[in-house]
């Protein structure tokens, strides 16, 4: 508009032009005129320019920020450390969308401004934290949330450096819940049990502090809880805890019975209740509770078809239904359960057949049903589910050679294979099973220059930590 504007003006002194050549000093004026046209006109590019510059860099940002938050989603689904000793506890309650918060609020700022590069997002934000400040001088925002995005920013590539950002933020906001949570749900991955406890138990302690309107920050807090005390092995307790938070949740549900995001919780607290009996051997009452979540994910699924989030929920019920039901010897009922599983798993992956999270998923569904197959005698089907689920595999591995859990999951697809045509095919028996001890074996030798490598990446951190004072 001010371009357009400006080559208006500019027009409008060139219209004056003929009367003003007819006064004094005429080729003096018309000097002058033609310089402030000049002016008039540089300014104006130059203005466009800067503003379809900063259109550029923020529609960079934002379009960054869509992939980062699908790879944090992915790198959260996994487990911290396929060799160590982390939690494979992905975040439950809140945790995600918060996190994806945090890569949001770093795309509206340090993200646009360093073009969508998140390494020189990073430094910027610790040149702030280090009293840099922003160009104009200043710190432009709060501290506790530029140690939440660069956490945020951080996770992408492991929790070495996300946890002392997002600790550092809870230090910093004491009396955040949320600031709890994301700190307690990174210890916890970490293995840090103690932290992480004391981490809940604080967010719990801010959500009673609430008058009332603290459920939420409770009701996640016991929830997470529960989840360092089954870490601990502490059973009974996390019992405890998880019945604490599923009354939580149904008393917020009471006030506001149409709430989905309750819902959905509630599922998750009769999904952990029902993991408490399973370990105690309470298999009827573990399908009870079980049940009770399918039925939530069946009424989410069918009120929004749509969703990707509330079929893949149902899917996962249907999965650990099956699995209980198998343990329980109803083979009939585990495959039907199974079965409905990969066909959603199906449906997901022919909506999106880029999600990796979708294609691991079907994989899993197939080999479920094969592993059904088998123990009922029917061999010739379990092998053609193996197979169908080998397809899936080796496309991941494939598309990932560095993820080692998918390295790890077409090796078990090898083995399963190999070990059914033995007799029938030993030389494809043969092929399949030297393919997958080969990454078994892969797989092992990583595993043993983990020492060093920890060692590498310390001096990595060294110099890096040079650049970033």
């Amino acid at each position: 508009m001010e371009f357009a504007w400006l080559l208006q003006g500019a027009g409008g002194v060139i219209g004056q032009l003929p009367s003003w050549l007819h006064g004094p000093r005429p080729s003096v004026l018309a000097a002058l005129v033609a310089l402030l046209i000049g002016l008039l006109i540089i300014k104006a590019i130059s203005l466009h320019r800067r503003r379809r510059a900063a259109r550029v860099r923020s529609e960079r940002a934002r379009d960054e920020a869509i992939i980062l938050k699908g790879q944090l989603r992915q790198r959260l689904s996994e487990p911290v450390n396929l060799f160590g000793g982390g939690i494979n506890a992905a975040p439950t309650m809140g945790a995600c969308e918060a996190f994806e918060g945090d890569i949001d609020a770093a795309a509206r700022t340090v993200l646009t401004e360093a073009g969508g590069h998140r390494a020189k997002a990073k430094q910027l934000l610790r040149k702030r934290m280090n009293g840099h400040g922003a160009p104009d001088g200043k710190l432009n925002g709060s501290e506790v949330a530029y140690w939440r995005q660069l956490g945020a920013l951080s996770l992408l590539d492991g929790i070495d450096d996300a946890l002392p950002a997002y600790a550092r933020a809870a230090d910093l906001a004491p009396e955040n819940a949320e600031a709890q949570m994301l700190a307690g749900v990174l210890h916890l991955r970490a293995g840090n049990l103690d932290a992480a406890e004391a981490a809940f138990r604080r967010q719990i302690a801010l959500g009673r502090a609430s008058n009332g309107e603290g459920g939420l920050a409770r009701y996640r807090g016991h929830t997470m809880l529960g989840d360092v005390l089954v870490a601990r092995e502490a059973h009974d307790e996390a019992m405890a805890a998880y019945a604490e938070a599923q009354g939580e949740v149904r008393a917020l549900l009471e006030r506001d019975p149409q709430q989905v995001g309750l819902k959905r919780d509630l599922s998750v607290t009769c999904d952990r209740i029902g993991d408490m009996h399973v370990e105690k051997g309470d298999l009827d009452r573990a399908l009870a509770s079980y049940r009770q979540s399918l039925e939530i994910a069946e009424e989410l699924a069918e009120r929004d078809p749509q969703s990707a989030v509330w079929q893949h929920d149902l899917s996962v019920s249907c999965d650990r239904i099956g699995e209980l039901l198998d343990k329980k010897g109803d083979r009939e009922g585990a495959l039907e359960s199974f079965r409905k599983s990969l066909a959603i798993a199906k449906a997901l992956v022919l909506r999106d057949p880029d999600n990796v999270q979708w294609q691991s998923d079907l994989a899993a569904s197939h080999d479920r049903i094969g592993d059904v197959l088998i123990a009922g005698g029917k061999l010739k089907e379990a092998l053609a589910s193996y197979r169908r689920g080998l397809v899936v595999a080796e496309a991941l591995a494939k598309r990932d050679p560095a993820h080692a859990g998918w390295q790890r999951d077409l090796a078990v697809s090898y083995h399963k294979i190999g070990s059914l045509v033995a007799i029938d095919d030993p030389a494809e028996a043969r092929e399949l099973l030297e393919k997958g001890r080969a990454i078994i074996d892969r797989l092992a030798r990583i595993a043993a220059y983990q020492a060093q490598w920890r060692s590498d990446l310390s001096r990595f951190d060294e110099v890096l930590k040079t650049l970033d004072s």
